[in-house]
């Protein structure tokens, strides 16, 4: 796990100092090593040639030697990469290696099969591969995109980097966000991806998942192409999408992830998600070789599942107390900096950027979780039960129908009284709508809800895939990149194994059924190990208190707004402060939350465009 940064110029040199500047922003991500190449290339008659500049920052998980350092190089061919190919011991047979790690791996399956060898690698990546020979560099990233990879255009040179900030430095000049970014923020909390590679950030695109960028450096022509597709037309292993090829693969996932010359972590939350990768290496024999890591802010449910099991299980676990007022002005606007996009103000990223940092504090290196199976396995009643309810009527399944409905879970049933299936917009409230300037305020009800789901109404196995490729399960991958990567710490995510692609196509009644849901996970922990959190129906999600976070910390957070320049566009500043602080704004308001955010952006690097 690691991070680059790869600068081409068409004509002349590559500035040293900016990817000496794009590497050190990039240090977090790979500070166990850092490495610089540069490659010149034969120009036409009467052209210079190209120059390009290749820097990578490691995170050593494989292989420490230093024989596995980067920019990698065999022949005219130089390899950066960020991330880790699974099954590389098996695709390396019969390959001459000098090293015991997957980058050498994955760059001789480049030069032998090209891009499509990695039709069959398990794994995560972002890398860029220049080939001297046939002056072309190639980009690619992950079927799923867990991995970042950006670019620009700057006249004469193109820019690669794995993050934003690398970028900038590489362009010399601030990051800036678009204004129409920041609307879509303010009306909906959320920013969901562009599917053709724009992002919120004015001049930065990203490699959309599963896809390759090719520049024929020659030529100076950049195409996109569609490179490593999920395979969830029909099932590629040994037959049907049984329970017990479920099963496998599931074995498969969680065994194959746990490869590495590092000390290896599991986050158990208390959901069905992390307590099954649990349940697996219980029934492998393998909780040993993974420490079990337990977060909670305050008493909640998921403490008390997640204590439960290591309990029965009789191992020993890392607890991490995240207490509500844990944190500080600071800590927010190290978060605000990590991220480098607006983002919603909850556990999932103000907690888990303290609880990567813990983790990296015992040297924990690697750490597996369950990102990935609320959209693979239909997780979230609110997103995904109106599809599942179209595809029974659509079958004129009754009794299906007459047993979910009365025994879903309490906090769903006014959705089922109103026949509100849709995933609804996190819409400012009518005391924010009254602080926004008018035409503010116009431009805001004005917008398009982002959210793919929003006026989705197809099959449940399409929602499915769509949230995971283009919706909600992208923001996620972004938040959890940046927080464990902050603290230099690999996410590995069992769900996301490519071959369990395939299982968001069975039917509605698999993955729901009387009070349950995701019955296909639930049912797996009888062919494992029984564990508590099998049974339990409504997982809490990690808890955040704003309001601790708020009081502890209203005039710098308020300073914040005034001072932010897009703030000042939404509201009157001097006006929106007295108003919180006398009440009339409540601590639970989504347009303080989001502008403190902005104005956290603003304060880290991230200005409004002009």
């Amino acid at each position: 796990m690691c991070g680059f940064a790869v600068s081409i110029s068409r004509n002349g040199h590559v500035n040293r100092e900016r990817l000496g500047a794009a590497l050190k922003a990039l240090h977090h991500r790979g500070p166990d090593a850092h490495g610089r190449t540069y490659v010149a290339l034969a120009g036409q008659a009467g052209s210079d040639g190209a120059e390009i500049g290749l820097a990578h920052t490691r995170l050593s998980i494989l292989d420490l030697d230093a024989r596995s350092n980067q920019p990698f190089r065999l022949g005219c061919h130089t390899l950066v990469y960020n991330g880790e190919i699974y099954n590389y011991r098996h695709l390396a047979r019969g390959m001459p290696l000098a090293t015991s790690g997957d980058t050498e791996v994955l760059l001789r399956l480049l030069l032998r099969d090209g891009i499509e060898a990695l039709n069959v690698a398990n794994g995560m990546w972002a890398f860029c591969w220049l080939d001297e020979e046939n002056q072309r560099l190639i980009a690619g990233r992950d079927r799923y995109g867990k991995k970042p990879l950006f670019y620009a255009v700057d006249g004469d040179a193109i820019h690669l980097a794995s993050e934003p900030q690398a970028l900038a430095a590489l362009l010399g000049k601030p990051l800036a966000m678009r204004a129409d970014g920041v609307d879509h923020f303010i009306a909906d909390g959320w920013l969901f991806p562009d599917p053709f590679g724009a992002t919120h950030l004015a001049g930065l695109r990203e490699v959309p998942p599963g896809q390759a960028l090719v520049l024929d450096i020659r030529n100076w022509t950049v195409e996109l192409r569609e490179a490593f597709p999920l395979p969830v037309d029909a099932w590629s292993g040994s037959g049907a999408l049984t329970d017990e090829a479920l099963a496998e693969v599931m074995r498969d996932a969680v065994r194959s992830r746990l490869v590495s010359d590092r000390k290896v972590g599991l986050f158990l939350s208390g959901g069905i998600d992390s307590t099954l990768i649990l349940s697996i290496l219980a029934a492998e024999g393998l909780t040993e070789n993974v420490v079990c890591i337990t977060g909670d802010a305050g008493r909640t449910d998921d403490a008390r599942y997640a204590k439960a099991c290591i309990d029965q299980l009789g191992i020993s676990a890392l607890a991490v107390p995240l207490p509500y007022d844990a944190l500080g002005f600071e800590q927010f606007l190290a978060i605000c900096r990590t991220q480098a996009k607006p983002f919603p103000m909850i556990g999932n990223i103000l907690g888990m950027h303290a609880l990567y940092k813990a983790v990296a504090d015992h040297d924990i290196r690697v750490v597996l979780d369950g990102t990935g199976a609320d959209e693979i396995f239909a997780g979230y009643w609110h997103r995904y039960f109106a599809a599942a309810l179209r595809d029974a009527k659509a079958a004129g399944d009754d009794d299906w129908i007459r047993t979910v409905s009365p025994t879903m879970p309490n906090s769903y049933r006014h959705l089922h009284a109103a026949n509100a299936w849709m995933p609804t917009r996190e819409f400012p409230g009518l005391d924010d709508l009254a602080m926004l300037r008018p035409d503010a305020r116009r431009a805001i009800t004005g917008t398009a809800p982002q959210d793919p789901l929003q006026d989705h109404m197809g099959t449940l196995s399409e929602a499915l895939l769509v949230d995971a490729t283009a919706g909600r399960m992208q923001e996620w991958l972004w938040q959890n990149d940046r927080n464990a990567m902050a603290s230099s710490v690999e996410n590995r995510s069992p769900f996301l194994d490519y071959r369990l692609a395939a299982w968001a196509t069975t039917p509605y009644h698999r993955k729901f059924g009387g009070p349950w849901n995701k019955r296909e996970l639930r049912g797996l922990f009888d062919r494992f190990v029984p564990l508590p959190t099998a049974q339990r129906r409504d997982k809490q999600g990690f808890r955040w208190a704003f309001d601790h976070f708020f009081r502890a910390n209203l005039e710098p957070l308020l300073a914040l707004i005034h001072g932010s320049a897009a703030a000042r566009c939404y509201v009157d500043p001097g006006a929106f402060a007295d108003a919180v602080r006398s009440g009339r704004v409540g601590l639970d308001s989504r347009l303080l939350h989001r502008l403190t955010v902005i104005g956290g952006l603003e304060a880290t690097g991230c200005r409004m465009e002009a």
